[in-house]
């Protein structure tokens, strides 16, 4: 994971859009293909406080509130991330920082941001979660490959949105430091403000020479679970 700790060069990909066709994404990026699943629901009450501790976190911009539990670092909010498909995310939090070989890497992390309504949720999911997948785990001599799971439809507050989960592995990472496989999930909402997102990142191995260990997956579905509109 990169995000704004380490010093590895992020891929930009030119070509990300191109890769996408209706229902997801094919060529470099593989689809997992079957069944429609049903739709996910993050209406309950009980699902936008995880805990009491957990912090919360409200980008008025994108008109969503999600939580991130007490041991996550939250960022000055001017700091941001721009993807390499144009996205910029705001209201960064990170996990598990960490330095090797002079270089400040981080194991998760969870932002937000928005994107025109010029197009249907399920397909800015999709981009942007091939995107930031691609983006954190590319070094400056491999682009990762990265699968994207079919779009779930899902309900945040009664509005229409949907929920992609990427994965992407660097099969000759030259970086001993930075693990080379990790997971990206977008949640994507239609709001007043145009399409807004959720991303939660995070790796799934240690790099070879940083044991620190991983974020918990469970932890990382409450945060995604969390989302909810801003008050």
């Amino acid at each position: 994971m990169v995000l704004r700790r380490s010093t590895r060069l992020l891929i930009t990909l030119g070509a990300v859009a191109a890769l996408l066709v209706v229902g997801g994404i094919s060529a470099a990026s593989l689809l997992r293909r079957g069944a429609q699943p049903p739709a996910a629901h993050f209406d309950e009450p009980a699902a936008a406080a995880p805990h009491t501790t957990w912090q919360p976190v409200s980008d008025p911009a994108t008109h969503l509130a999600y939580e991130v539990p007490p041991d996550w670092e939250l960022a000055d909010q001017e700091e941001s991330l721009t993807t390499s498909n144009g996205v910029k995310l705001g209201h960064l939090a990170d996990w598990g920082p960490y330095t090797c070989q002079g270089a400040e890497y981080g194991r998760a992390f969870a932002a937000s941001g928005v994107t025109p309504n010029d197009r249907k949720p399920s397909r800015v999911a999709s981009e942007l979660a091939a995107a930031v997948a691609a983006d954190q785990y590319s070094d400056g001599h491999q682009t990762a490959a990265v699968k994207v799971d079919k779009p779930k439809p899902t309900t945040i507050n009664g509005a229409q949105g949907a929920i992609v989960r990427a994965e992407a592995t660097l099969n000759e990472s030259t970086d001993p430091c930075a693990s080379s496989k990790g997971t990206v999930t977008v949640v994507a909402v239609t709001t007043p403000a145009g399409n807004s997102v959720l991303v939660v990142a995070a790796d799934a191995t240690p790099g070879p020479e940083q044991p620190t260990p991983l974020a918990d997956p469970e932890r990382l579905d409450l945060i995604v679970q969390s989302l909810r509109f801003a008050s």
